[in-house]
């Protein structure tokens, strides 16, 4: 999931095959910087200190998040301060440089471990540029993946671009429009359309709030949160999906902001969820159980509760 730009840099390099002569600069010292860099990057995840990123950013940087979304060099120091990763390590498993005079790309992997032990992997390419004798990053674009490895012989972009966390046969399909149609229906403040996405007798199980159960209930819930609070901003990004017949669970990570209508500061929260979803007569792929948890202890409380009910 590169960008047109990083794969043809990536291919010119290729055919490089190795650094330019007359370089200005000691390639094994600028590798050592680089690596200095990156590493101090990785860690920020960990630490939480943004003005490392003042540091090692250019002020021109363009970067592009794993769920596709560009940013600047100061729309990620803000959400660094409003959204904390916190992980508990990370580790630069492979870092590969490459460089074309006062250019260059670098290309590796971490692997990372959360608070709860799970674990995870960044890959990603960031490319850099030498200025007044100092590398700072001007590009960079990162993929979340699982620590697994690629299975050999399987297609490197299979179905236009689906992964392994994102199988590509029809029910996954089918499950991913409700994914996407539930986010639309959040943004909308529609409780209608979203209670449409449940069985029947679907449970929705948030943090400190009893379980509200059945369709019915459901459009009560929602119908209440979107008369206090207008939706700002929705999003839900897929870890993994197993499907067993026309049974299926979906696991990810959500984020979410709305603003209190009498007033006051916007709301936010970001975690993971884990949602259980059932085929029925339809064809229509519908949520059976919903349950999720914030990745921000202090915002826990406030997930899914209506102040006053």
């Amino acid at each position: 999931m590169r960008s047109l730009f990083g794969i043809a840099a990536i291919g010119l390099l290729a055919s490089c095959g190795r650094a330019p002569a007359n370089m200005p600069y000691e390639p094994a010292q600028a590798e050592a910087d680089i690596k200095e860099i990156e590493l101090s990057w990785g860690q920020v995840a960990v630490s939480v200190d943004p003005a490392v990123l003042e540091k090692i950013l250019a002020d021109d940087f363009l970067g592009v998040a794993p769920d596709g979304t560009p940013y600047t060099k100061s729309q990620l120091i803000e959400d660094t301060k409003a959204h904390p990763l916190g992980l508990k390590s990370i580790v630069l498993d492979e870092m590969k440089v490459r460089f074309f005079r006062n250019v260059a790309v670098a290309q590796g992997r971490e692997t990372f471990t959360k608070q709860d032990g799970e674990k995870g992997r960044f890959v990603w390419t960031d490319v850099l540029e030498r200025r007044k004798g100092t590398w700072v990053i001007v590009a960079a674009e990162d993929v979340l993946t699982s620590t697994g490895e690629r299975t050999p012989g399987t297609a490197l972009f299979p179905d236009g671009g689906s992964t392994a966390a994102a199988p590509s046969s029809p029910a996954a399909k089918e499950i991913d429009k409700t994914r996407t149609e539930y986010v639309e229906s959040w943004k909308a403040g529609d409780a209608e359309r979203i209670a449409n996405l449940y069985t029947e007798g679907g449970i929705v199980m948030y943090p400190d709030h009893p379980p509200v159960i059945g369709h019915a209930a459901i459009a009560e819930y929602f119908k209440g949160f979107f008369a206090e609070f207008d939706a700002l901003d929705f999003q839900l990004a897929l870890s993994e999906i197993v499907i067993a017949g026309d049974w299926a669970y979906d696991r990810g990570t959500y984020r979410w902001k709305a603003k209190p209508k009498k007033g006051g500061a916007p709301m936010d929260d970001d975690g993971k969820y884990l949602v259980i979803l059932r085929r029925e007569p339809d064809g229509r792929w519908r949520v059976a159980r919903d349950m999720d948890n914030s990745d921000r202890p202090a915002a826990q409380a406030t997930r899914g509760m209506i102040p006053g009910r």
